[in-house]
C-alpha cells in the first residue's frame, strides 16, 4: 500500500510518501529524509527556506495501524496538515 501526501507551503511543495517498508520525504523534490524498514511511528525532518532566507524546521510524524495512517506535518512549531487515511480505501 502506497500513500502520498502532497503540501503547497508558501512556494515549497512538501511531498511524504508512505508505503510499508519506506517513508521519504521530500521538498521541492530533493529527497531530504527517508526511514528504511517495517515502523509503526516515524519521523522525518528537513528545513525549507523562508521568504527572508533563514530556514524553518519540518516535522513529519507518521503513525500506522492495522486500519489507518495517520501523517502530521509541522513547520517550525505549527501544524500545517494531518490526516487519516482509511488503509483499502
Amino acid at each position: 500500500m502506497k500513500h502520498v501526501w502532497t503540501v503547497k507551503y508558501r512556494e515549497h511543495t512538501i511531498c511524504v510518501i508512505n508505503t510499508w517498508t519506506n517513508e521519504k520525504l521530500f521538498v521541492d523534490g530533493v529527497l531530504q529524509d527517508e526511514q528504511v524498514g517495517l515502523y509503526f511511528t516515524s519521523r522525518l525532518v528537513g528545513k525549507v527556506k523562508s521568504e527572508d532566507g533563514e530556514y524553518e524546521d519540518i516535522k513529519v510524524s507518521l503513525s500506522t495501524s492495522l486500519c489507518r495512517v495517520q501523517c502530521r506535518m509541522f513547520v517550525g512549531e505549527r501544524l500545517i496538515y494531518t490526516t487519516k487515511l482509511q488503509m483499502g480505501g
